[in-house]
C-alpha cells in the first residue's frame, strides 16, 4: 500500500511529450532533461497534496454529517470558490487563488453560523450546503451571461480543475499546511470514531461544540486551500475516503490511508489527462469525473444488497 504511490509517482514522471524518463538523469545529465523531469515533478507533487486534502476533508465530512456521500463539495464550499476566482477571471484581475479561497471561506462561515444556529443537525446542514451552492452557481453562470467568450473560457478551464500552474515556490507552504491540517485531524481521530455513531452517542461521550468546529474547519480550510489552488476536481473527496471506509477501520488509519489514496488517485488522473491527447492537455476534474463515477455506479451495483 504504501510503495503503490512511489510506483505510481515514478510511472508518472517518466510520461509526457518527450520521451525523457527518470532513468535518463543517469544516461544523459543535461540541463533539458533535468528541467523536464522538475516539471513534471511539481506537477505530480501538487496533484498528490490536493487529493490527499481532499480525500481527508471528505473523511471528515462523511464523519460529522454521518453520510457516506458527503464530500468536501457537499457544503458548497466549491460553488463559492468558484464564484470567487469567476469574479477575478472575467474583471480582469490578479491573485485569482486569493479570490477563490475568499469565496470558498466565505462560504463555510455561512455555513457554520447556520450549524451553530441548528445546533449542527446534519440534514439542515447538507439541506443548507445545497441551497448555497445553487445560488453560487447560478451567479457564476449569470456573470458568464453578460462576459466575453475568452474570459469564460479561461474561467471554464479553472473551473475543471486544471493543475498545469504547479509551481515550486508555492508548493512548499501549500504541502506544509495541508500536512499541518491532516495531522490536525489525526489529533481528533477518537472524536471521529465517536461521532460516526451519531449525535446523541457523541453528546453522551462528551463530544462538544467546540470540538465538531475544529473538525469542520480543518475540512472546510482544507478544501477551500486546494480548490483556491487547483479548481474543483470531483469525485477524489467522495470515492476515496468512501471505498477505504469499506475497511471498517478506526480513523486513525482510516485519515492517512485515505489522503495517500486520493493522492495517488489524482495523480493517476492528472497523468492520464496530459497524455491520452498529447500534445493537448484535458484538465484532471475532467478525467476524475469520469472515472469517478463509473466507478461509483459500479460499486453501487456490488453494494445493492446492502443499500
Amino acid at each position: 500500500m504504501f510503495l503503490l504511490p512511489g510506483f505510481i509517482a515514478a510511472i508518472a514522471l517518466s510520461m509526457g511529450p518527450t520521451d525523457v524518463t527518470i532513468f535518463s538523469v543517469i544516461n544523459n545529465r543535461s540541463a533539458t532533461t533535468a528541467a523536464i523531469l522538475l516539471l513534471r515533478l511539481q506537477r505530480v507533487s501538487m496533484a498528490f497534496i490536493v487529493g490527499a486534502a481532499l480525500a481527508t476533508s471528505g473523511c471528515i465530512f462523511q464523519a460529522l454529517l454521518k453520510n457516506p456521500l458527503a464530500e468536501p463539495y457537499t457544503l458548497g464550499v466549491s460553488s463559492g470558490a468558484a464564484l470567487g476566482a469567476t469574479v477575478a477571471i472575467i474583471f480582469t484581475m490578479n491573485w485569482i487563488s486569493a479570490f477563490a479561497f475568499c469565496g470558498g471561506l466565505f462560504t463555510a462561515i455561512v455555513i457554520y453560523v447556520i450549524a451553530k444556529k441548528i445546533q449542527f443537525n446534519t440534514t439542515a446542514i447538507i439541506l443548507a450546503g445545497i441551497s448555497m451552492s445553487f445560488v453560487l452557481s447560478s451567479s457564476v453562470l449569470l456573470l458568464f451571461a453578460f462576459s466575453k467568450p475568452d474570459a469564460i473560457h479561461k474561467a471554464l478551464m479553472w473551473l475543471s480543475g486544471d493543475l498545469s500552474m504547479a509551481r515550486f515556490e508555492y508548493l512548499q507552504p501549500l504541502g506544509w499546511g495541508i500536512l499541518l491540517l491532516i495531522v490536525t485531524a489525526l489529533l481528533f481521530h477518537r472524536q471521529l470514531d465517536i461521532i460516526s455513531f451519531g449525535t446523541r452517542f457523541a453528546a453522551i461521550h462528551g463530544i462538544g461544540f467546540w470540538q465538531i468546529s475544529i473538525l469542520f474547519w480543518i475540512a472546510s480550510l482544507a478544501t477551500s486551500i486546494t480548490v483556491a489552488a487547483a479548481g474543483i476536481i470531483g469525485f477524489i473527496g467522495l470515492i476515496i475516503p468512501h471505498a477505504v471506509r469499506l475497511l471498517k477501520t478506526e480513523h486513525f488509519l482510516l485519515i492517512p490511508l485515505s489522503a495517500i489514496a486520493g493522492g495517488t488517485m489524482l495523480v493517476i488522473a492528472d497523468t492520464i489527462g496530459r497524455t491520452i491527447v498529447m500534445p493537448y492537455e484535458i484538465p484532471c476534474g475532467i478525467i476524475t469525473g469520469f472515472c469517478g463515477g463509473i466507478f461509483f455506479l459500479i460499486l453501487l451495483l456490488k453494494q445493492k444488497d446492502s443499500l
